[in-house]
């Protein structure tokens, strides 16, 4: 299955639409997942789409930095495009134009499930909820194309907007982990905390949340 997300990463141009998943709303095409190919690397558009994304975005992350457009062309080049158990899409609107990502890493063909990641919007289609529609696109197909039979993902507790999404979509909480703050430089992370250092009170919590096959089903068709 890895070289099959490899075969989507790396699709050509001329072919690239072919590897496209279709968003539905009520039978009716209102977008698509792209994935996101090398073609990107060489786009200053879309590589300055996906930095305003990540910065505007960057509390919610547990590591906070300044984002630059360089920083950005090498994550995707070393850590989502070389990287055997991630993939990564653009969300395009009814007129293919980009305003989201989406996308999975820690892909187990043995355990069949991985991790939810960088789900990004960043501006509002003429669909308002079209994000929950993409998620939805992006896991019938992980269940469909690559067999997935859990799916899981982390968000800070204090997301109270992505975790009502995520839990309208059939995610479930299944642990919560306390942080704490560490600063170097530029550079903030938050951290699992060791009992000695959250002096009995954590700053923040990591909460991890999953949803299986059936309960994704389930949802889907209460939406859909």
């Amino acid at each position: 299955m890895k070289e099959l997300l490899k075969r989507y990463k790396y699709a050509p141009a001329d072919q690239l639409p072919s590897y496209c998943i279709p968003i539905t709303v009520n039978g009716k095409t209102c977008g698509r997942l792209r994935p996101i190919t090398p073609d990107t690397l060489h786009s200053e558009e879309e590589i300055r789409l996906l930095t305003e994304w990540r910065s505007a975005s960057g509390e919610w992350f547990t590591t906070q930095f300044p984002v630059t457009e360089h920083g950005t062309r090498q994550w995707l080049e070393q850590q989502v495009l070389q990287a055997d158990d991630r993939i990564l899409f653009f969300v395009d609107d009814e007129d293919w134009n980009p305003i989201a990502q989406v996308g999975f890493l820690h892909y187990d063909e043995v355990k069949k499930q991985c991790e939810f990641d960088n789900l990004l919007r960043g501006r509002k289609g003429r669909f308002g909820n079209i994000m929950i529609y993409a998620l939805l696109a992006l896991g019938e197909w992980s269940i469909r194309v690559l067999d997935l039979q859990t799916g899981y993902l982390n968000v800070l507790a204090d997301n109270a907007r992505a975790i009502a999404i995520y839990k309208k979509l059939g995610f479930q909480e299944e642990t919560r982990t306390p942080l704490v703050k560490q600063v170097e430089g530029d550079v903030t992370r938050w951290v699992v905390a060791e009992d000695d250092d959250t002096g009995g009170e954590a700053q923040r919590y990591l909460v991890t949340m999953k949803v299986r096959t059936e309960g994704f089903y389930e949802t889907l068709k209460q939406i859909l």
